[in-house]
């Protein structure tokens, strides 16, 4: 009878918490997981300074590998040329993430790393609720609420949220593009869609998950042409980050493409996603590890595909084959901060509960295996 009675569990407003005990607990749980991940991450780098290279006094000390390439763009902006023998430089680095840290650094006078690594830290909780709004038709108690949220707070490789990098901003901006398009709120979903292209390269994608959800809406409903405007607006929206950080490099290099040619700094050649999994499989340790998750992040999605979310599912297909067509050095970021990867989980983690103590122990070994290794000099974390 119980059962009969239940409502779901009912999140706040993505503008802002709405009056009501159910929507503040979403508030409250996101707070509540994203203070507990600041000082797991603190935890295990005071612990990481016991053993090894790793020198955490402060939360700049975490700004390394990506982070400090970021640093130059908000300290000066995008390099005129190339430098160094392997010809280095920060436009692979998209503008949104340095542009979110430009308060910090320049109204608070903080240092370049720290404003870095504050952002990401708060742009967590943000990911941390946007995600809860993702989910917000599946969750129906706090319980819930707290598994969920625990996927982006305690992601395996969660070190990317609290170390100057844009992974925790397009995590949030995404989630929200994907919110506002399953509502049929077009503009807002567009503008989240081309605010995540100016973060990532890959945000671009949204576009073809925005045409999705418009298709099957189109099919769904008795008239063809409802807001049609709306529509359009908004999946011209979607690219519009990306269309405008070419036209800035165009103007600024005479390159619009300069950010994927400038990829061979870092041995980064486009190639066949195949061969690069094939590479994965032939080697050892570490890169049979992401072989694996590339396969899972695939099988996911299938799964989602299977559960009537083509949109989520397509797009997690794309942005993860895209990246691994050049590397698959960064593998574990380009999957695990994937909102769509993480809502398969969370289906999966429902439906069969006894696999939460499995991904808890792995979750937590890797995340703290990783922290410690930041510092290290094998750039597997990079």
């Amino acid at each position: 009878m119980g059962d009969q009675h239940k409502q779901p569990f009912q999140l706040s407003s993505p503008i802002g918490p709405q009056p009501g005990l159910r929507g503040r607990n979403a508030v409250v749980v996101a707070v509540t997981l994203w203070i507990a991940s600041h000082f797991f991450v603190t935890m295990i780098a005071r612990f990481a300074t016991w053993e090894g290279s790793a020198s955490y006094n402060r939360v700049a000390d975490l700004c390394r590998w990506d982070c400090p390439g970021y640093g130059t763009v908000l300290r000066s902006g995008y390099d005129k040329a190339a430098y160094g023998e392997n010809g280095a430089n920060n436009w692979p680095y998209h503008p949104l993430f340095p542009m979110t840290a430009y308060p910090l650094a320049r109204w608070f006078k903080l240092p370049d790393t720290a404003s870095l690594v504050i952002a990401s830290k708060l742009e967590l909780l943000f990911a941390i609720y946007a995600f809860l709004l993702l989910l917000s038709d599946q969750i129906s108690c706090t319980t819930d609420c707290l598994k969920a949220g625990s996927l982006v707070a305690f992601n395996p490789y969660l070190i990317y949220a609290h170390a100057g990098y844009a992974e925790p901003l397009y995590f949030a901006l995404i989630s929200l593009a994907f919110y506002f398009a399953q509502r049929r709120r077009w503009l807002a979903s567009g503008a989240m869609g081309g605010l995540a292209s100016a973060t990532r390269f890959v945000g671009f994608l949204f576009a073809v998950s925005y045409a999705i959800v418009w298709l099957r809406d189109w099919r769904a409903r008795e008239s063809l042409f409802e807001d049609n405007l709306r529509r359009v607006i908004g999946l011209l929206l979607c690219p519009i980050g990306t269309v405008a950080f070419m036209l800035y490099l165009h103007r600024r290099m005479g390159d619009a493409l300069v950010q994927l040619h400038s990829q061979v700094a870092w041995l980064k050649v486009p190639g066949n996603p195949l061969h690069t999994l094939w590479l994965c499989f032939v080697g050892l340790r570490w890169p049979r590890v992401w072989g694996i998750m590339i396969l899972a992040a695939l099988l996911l999605s299938a799964y989602l595909v299977k559960l009537r979310k083509p949109d989520l599912g397509v797009f997690l297909a794309l942005s993860v084959l895209i990246p691994i067509a050049a590397t698959f050095g960064s593998t574990p970021r380009y999957i695990w901060w994937q909102p769509p990867f993480l809502y398969a989980a969370y289906w999966i983690f429902r439906r069969h509960t006894g696999f939460w103590i499995t991904y808890i122990f792995f979750s937590g070994g890797v995340a703290a295996f990783t922290i410690v290794e930041w510092w290290g000099i094998h750039p597997f974390v990079a």
